[in-house]
C-alpha cells in the first residue's frame, strides 16, 4: 500500500512538471509575441527551453502535443511558431494574476440547447478564469484577467448568445462579496 502511494506521488509530480513545461512553452511564445524584440523562431525557442528545462525529449513531446491540440502552430519550413487563440485561452485559464480594480465582470448568456457542448465548454473555461455562478446563467468575477473572456466566447463562436458587462456599482454587492470572500481577503 505504501508503494502505491509513493508511485502515485511520482506520477503526480511528473504530470505537474509536464504541465509546468507546457505553460512555460506557451508563456515563452506569448512573451515574444508581446515584446517583438526579435522574431521568435521555432529552433530558437526550442534551444532556449532546452537550456532552461534540460530534457529535450520531454520538450519535443510537449511541443508536438501543444501543436496537435491546437495551442500553437509550428511552421518548420519558415522556422516560425505562433500562439493560437486556443493557446492564449489556456494561458488565461492558468493565470494567477488576481488583480482587482473594484469593478465586477459579469457574463450572462442564453445559449440554445443545440449548443449544449459549447455551453459546457464556456462554463468550464470561465470557472477556470475565476468566474462564479450568481444565478443560472449569470456569472461574476472581480479579477481584471476576466476581461479576456471575449477571446473564449469568440473561439467558441457564441458571440450572439453572450453578454459581457463591466460594472462599477451593483445592488448585489454584498452577495458578490460573500461569494468571493476567500479571494477578496
Amino acid at each position: 500500500m505504501i508503494i502505491l502511494i509513493n508511485e502515485r506521488r511520482i506520477i503526480r509530480i511528473e504530470k505537474e512538471k509536464i504541465k509546468n513545461i507546457t505553460i512555460h512553452i506557451l508563456e515563452e511564445i506569448s512573451k515574444f509575441a508581446d515584446e517583438i524584440i526579435e522574431p521568435l523562431t521555432y529552433s530558437g525557442m526550442k534551444r532556449n527551453l532546452y537550456f532552461r528545462e534540460g530534457d529535450p525529449k520531454k520538450i519535443n513531446n510537449n511541443i508536438y502535443s501543444l501543436e496537435r491540440r491546437g495551442y500553437i502552430e509550428v511552421n518548420r519550413k519558415n522556422d516560425s511558431i505562433i500562439l493560437t487563440s486556443k493557446g492564449q485561452i489556456k494561458l488565461i485559464e492558468n493565470s494567477t494574476n488576481d488583480v482587482i480594480d473594484g469593478k465586477w465582470r459579469m457574463i450572462s448568456f442564453d445559449i440554445p440547447e443545440i449548443w449544449d457542448k459549447k455551453r459546457r465548454q464556456l462554463c468550464r473555461s470561465i470557472k477556470r478564469i475565476g468566474f462564479k455562478r450568481v444565478q443560472k446563467s449569470l456569472w461574476a468575477c472581480p479579477f481584471i484577467r476576466a476581461d479576456e473572456v471575449e477571446l473564449i466566447v469568440k473561439e467558441l463562436g457564441l458571440e450572439k448568445y453572450v453578454a459581457y458587462l463591466i460594472i462599477e456599482k451593483v445592488d448585489i454587492e454584498k452577495h458578490l462579496r460573500q461569494l468571493f470572500k476567500s479571494e477578496l481577503k
